[in-house]
């Protein structure tokens, strides 16, 4: 039977509607599955960004705000043998500040370096050595140190600050020697003290501070602010290289 040229026409017709059908199903199913892939990527993405985000930053502790601040002062070495012992001996305790003789600089420099680890900062100031620890070149740098009763001399070591008194110089602040260089501390009454040696105005007229019994002796002027800022548990090492 042969097929007119209209039935062909209309059974080609058939076929390329149906193969349009075809590839629009095709062509939404292909969509969908792109959209959910790339919303899905999309979440990821997020889901990593938020973890990121809420992922605190590293804090500093007390300890290394000290030595960073000590590095900024020339006083890293001493800074961190003052922390070794603490870490060793005293490990659970936090102390706000930290203090560091540095007895290489004569007295005329503000050499006695105190540092807050809650403000990071670091400030200066004069203080005094004894008498006894006095080199012969009388250059206000001390050459000379004893832990022995009546040697007049400043003791090198790490100390412990204890309580406040009010003593013959006013408020004065106890300290307890924590090595075998400055152990006799509080039987010495070895203390921090204010001074009237210790000023500008004496440097200018003598060259030097005056001297102390081994005492740090201070400034008048800031004796408050040490006292109220060291006492009860602050650490301070007084050292020469």
């Amino acid at each position: 039977m042969i097929r007119s040229p209209f039935s062909h026409a209309s059974h080609l017709l058939r076929g390329i509607i149906a193969l349009s059908i075809l590839s629009f199903v095709f062509g939404l199913v292909f969509r969908s599955q792109l959209a959910s892939s790339v919303s899905a990527q999309q979440s990821i993405e997020t889901a990593t960004a938020v973890a990121i985000s809420d992922t605190p930053e590293a804090v500093a502790t007390p300890t290394d705000t000290f030595l960073k601040l000590a590095g900024s002062v020339g006083q890293a070495a001493r800074a961190q043998k003052l922390i070794d012992f603490k870490l060793e001996n005293d490990p659970d305790s936090s102390p706000r500040y930290y203090a560091i003789v540095d007895f290489d600089q004569p007295s005329t420099s503000k050499r006695f370096y105190v540092f807050d680890t809650v403000e990071k900062k670091v400030n200066s100031y004069y203080v005094a050595h004894g008498r006894g620890s006095e080199g012969s070149k009388d250059d206000g740098i001390p050459e000379v140190f004893s832990n022995l009763n009546g040697s007049n001399s400043s003791s090198l070591g790490i100390y412990r600050t204890l309580n406040e008194y009010k003593g013959h110089h006013g408020r004065s602040l106890r300290l307890e020697g924590l090595e075998p260089t400055n152990s006799n501390a509080l039987s010495r009454a070895v203390v921090m003290h204010p001074a009237d040696y210790v000023s500008e105005t004496f440097i200018g007229r003598t060259g030097r501070l005056g001297r102390s019994q081994g005492c740090f002796a201070v400034e008048k002027s800031v004796a408050n602010t040490l006292t109220d800022q060291l006492k009860d548990g602050a650490y301070i090492i007084a050292s020469k290289n």
